[in-house]
């Protein structure tokens, strides 16, 4: 019986090839295996693109790019090739769509996840990942190790972590997507924008702060009546002059669990 390969998940790819080490992913080996050559080849305006002809699909990706972001485009491009084969001729993705799209469910979603649980599976990242502060400085090192981008990192981080923390994507507007550890509650919701004392909008503001992780007041960031007697751990980080990555870590986790004794 002919498998369908859009029916394969990263981890069963993964599984199928024998890979289990971080070092073995290699994604141009994986996407040629089913049928997608990479071209690298400068591009202006683009991070990648990917050109389906009936099975057969080619993937051009910025050679420019530092290779974690190649790597991370080659995956995100091939994630299109297995999620939406037939669907579309063709995609071509920017950098700011592989930051950006991390909410909702769209295509460009689907793919930045295809790839992140390709190139950082949790049965090789979180133990990498056990017991690690919840820092930038944690995820540039597991950057280094799974040849991985910062920001897929630190979602990676925070899915597989061992303490709560969050991602947030903001922006001169105000925050345009968060990614939140699963057990911290819903009663703690974001602010729409970062508050004035936090690093974020320091950064926003075209402002230096001291770089690293730095203890806020937990009421600059979330709206809980109660988070001005808390704090939590932001280190943030400008991705673009416009933009702005934040990790959130409670290292003090006690409004957590004053939260779930309410």
């Amino acid at each position: 019986m002919k498998v369908d390969n859009r029916k394969l998940s990263p981890v069963k790819i993964l599984d199928a090839l024998g890979v289990t080490a971080p070092e073995e992913i290699d994604v141009e080996a994986i996407a040629h295996h089913f049928g997608a050559t990479v071209i690298p080849q400068r591009l202006h305006g683009s991070a990648a693109r990917i050109l389906g002809l009936g099975d057969r699909a080619f993937i051009t990706v910025d050679s420019d790019s530092p290779r974690a972001r190649q790597r991370f485009s080659v995956a995100h491009e091939l994630g299109h090739w297995m999620i939406d084969r037939g669907k579309l001729s063709g995609f071509v993705c920017t950098e700011k769509n592989l930051l950006a799209d991390w909410s909702g469910d769209n295509p460009e979603r689907r793919a930045n996840r295809f790839a992140a649980d390709l190139l950082m599976p949790s049965s090789l990242f979180a133990p990498a990942a056990k017991n690690r502060e919840m820092t930038l400085d944690t995820v540039r090192d597991l950057c280094a190790k799974f040849e991985t981008s910062l920001t897929a990192t630190a979602i990676r981080l925070v899915e597989n972590g061992s303490f709560p923390a969050m991602v947030v994507y903001s922006n001169a507007s105000g925050v345009k997507w968060k990614f939140r550890d699963r057990d911290i509650s819903d009663e703690i919701q974001l602010r729409d924008k970062p508050g004035a004392y936090t690093n974020a909008a320091e950064l926003l503001s075209g402002r230096n702060p001291a770089s690293g992780p730095t203890e806020i007041q937990a009421s600059d960031w979330f709206t809980h009546p109660r988070s001005k007697y808390y704090s939590v751990v932001e280190d943030s980080v400008r991705i673009f002059e416009e933009t702005v990555l934040s990790l959130l870590w409670w290292k003090n986790e006690q409004q957590l669990i004053d939260l779930d004794e309410d």
